[in-house]
């Protein structure tokens, strides 16, 4: 729902690399432990796996995925599905727990998860902008961060356990309850790293009746669609995956205070209240949040929960917009 890449002051190329700097000794050290195991097998052309693996690791932990898929899927694809892809066995092959080893993302999440979410400085879970992942406390003092996605299944690329674009901090909700073991992709969903909802995808509201229109009833929250069909194609499949139509169906409270605030407020209100205040020097976006306590950027979509919501909502019965 979030596009991280709006937020001019953080730097995803240097994050990734910095991330990289972090694990990249210890994956080197497994790498070295295991390398005469791994050796005997030998990738698409014909590299043996560990020389291949260490050969580009840091394209693997710190590219984005598409240059990783488009670079290093083919050399691993028939070996991975032949010897690691098999869901939750009850003995592990030799080769599945190497691989896991090297590629320890559940060590990585308990020893360093509170420097990579800090690092990152969300606040809101990208996935549905409904819930708070503010890292508190650090890889010491443990306190509370994300749920970390595996935007691509960690069972069916293991090679991107620890890769940094494929790591998205979200809340337990979206990661555990509504995604679980569901597969996204870069062609089916939307993928906070690269794009958002933006305006291919607005919360709209239905009445039923006169008091759903007025803000007094059981309003139900859907989703306006832009033409943009490939878009619209990557959208829908995140709001089936993370169930964003039966997350969003709780919030009849916070959509029937907005119907109510039209009938406070008229379309020139705000800038009614800079006339009357004139010694604050408010701008229009400041007056904006001192009405409906929401930033109307886009920008601060990943600081507070409901954003675009409340946003959309706002322009969709014509209320007051900047």
């Amino acid at each position: 729902m979030i596009d991280l890449t709006l937020n001019q002051n953080r730097n995803l190329k240097t994050l990734s690399e910095n991330f990289y700097q972090t694990i990249q000794y210890s994956i080197k050290m497994k790498l070295n432990e295991h390398s005469s195991f791994l050796n005997n097998y030998y990738t698409k052309s014909n590299f043996k796996l560990a020389v291949y693996i260490r050969a580009h690791l840091r394209e693997i932990i710190s590219n984005d995925i598409d240059s990783i898929l488009i670079k290093h899927k083919n050399e691993f694809e028939d070996l991975f599905n032949k010897e690691y892809v098999n869901d939750k066995p009850k003995v592990f092959s030799e080769f599945k727990k190497n691989i896991n080893e090297i590629f320890n993302y559940e060590k990585h999440s308990s020893g360093s998860g509170y420097s990579f979410t800090s690092a990152l400085g969300i606040n809101t879970c990208p996935y549905c902008n409904r819930n708070y992942i503010t890292t508190i406390g650090n890889d010491k003092t443990k306190f509370v961060r994300a749920d970390i996605d595996h935007f691509l299944p960690k069972y069916k690329y293991p090679y991107l356990r620890l890769s940094f674009y494929n790591l998205i901090p979200s809340c337990v909700i979206c990661n555990r309850n509504a995604k679980g073991r569901k597969e996204t992709s870069l062609t089916n969903n939307i993928h906070p790293y690269i794009e958002g909802f933006g305006d291919d995808a607005k919360f709209i509201h239905r009445p039923k009746n006169y008091k759903d229109l007025i803000g007094r009833g059981n309003p139900e929250i859907e989703f306006n669609f832009s033409k943009n069909q490939s878009k619209i194609k990557k959208i829908k499949g995140n709001i089936k995956t993370f169930r964003l139509t039966e997350q969003y169906s709780i919030h009849n409270k916070e959509l029937n205070h907005l119907l109510r605030l039209k009938e406070a407020f008229t379309e020139t209100y705000i800038d009614d209240l800079i006339k009357r205040y004139p010694k604050l020097n408010l701008t229009k976006e400041e007056a904006y949040y001192y009405v409906f306590g929401i930033n109307h950027s886009y920008l601060e979509d990943e600081k507070q929960p409901l954003s675009k919501l409340k946003r959309d909502i706002l322009e969709h019965i014509n209320m007051i917009s900047i």
